[in-house]
């Protein structure tokens, strides 16, 4: 990872012009890093990450290197991008009033929206803006978790024949969800799940 921090605003003199908390020298590193090359950073939880990831992009803001409008934050649960748009966006309104930019890029601080969703929700976006080049249908909806708890849990107690199993059906439903769940996870299809327990049992009974 490469700091560039001799070259543009510094992160501890950005938070400190924005009258935010500033960052450690780590988190420093992480903000100023060269946004030509990729990063990886891994760090546990309650480190500091959601700060850190919004600090970075103001810092790239306020240096001219993006705009709002092409950063694109991605997250694992609609609770963490909730949480890391309202610091983003928080963070660059107080950039925008701040004596860091001049009038031009004000501006476009003020004008430019990031985008920062689910993964999914994101897919979910994609899809409905170029499905018909897919093809897909755009129209399609991401199927909620409440929603496939519900497709789930119809199938299980509708299914015939009987399930002879020692389960209640809502037992075989949290295990129908996560069982799709790791099919998705690793892009498997039920046929082919069919066909690998078929040949896991013929192996088992000879």
């Amino acid at each position: 990872m490469t700091s560039v921090l001799a070259e543009w605003i510094a992160p501890v003199e950005l938070a400190h012009a924005l009258g935010v908390h500033p960052p450690t020298p780590e988190q420093a590193e992480v903000i100023a890093a060269d946004p030509t090359e990729p990063a990886l950073v891994v760090a546990g939880a309650g480190s500091g990450k959601t700060e850190t990831m919004a600090a970075r992009v103001v810092w790239l803001v306020a240096n001219g290197h993006v705009t709002p409008e092409a950063v694109l934050g991605l997250t694992f649960t609609r609770k963490a991008a909730q949480q890391l748009a309202e610091r983003v966006r928080s963070r660059l309104r107080r950039l925008a009033g701040s004596d860091v930019l001049d009038a031009e890029r004000r501006a476009q601080v003020l004008a430019g929206e990031p985008t920062v969703l689910t993964y999914h929700a994101y897919a979910g976006r994609l899809v409905a803006e170029h499905g018909l080049r897919l093809p897909a249908d755009p129209g399609a909806r991401l199927l909620t978790e409440t929603g496939a708890w519900q497709l789930a849990h119809r199938v299980t107690s509708t299914w015939e024949p009987d399930l002879d199993l020692d389960k209640a059906p809502r037992t075989v439903t949290g295990y129908l969800l996560g069982l799709a769940g790791q099919l998705a996870e690793h892009l498997r299809s039920p046929d082919e799940l069919r066909g690998c327990t078929e040949a896991l049992l013929a192996a088992v009974a000879v």
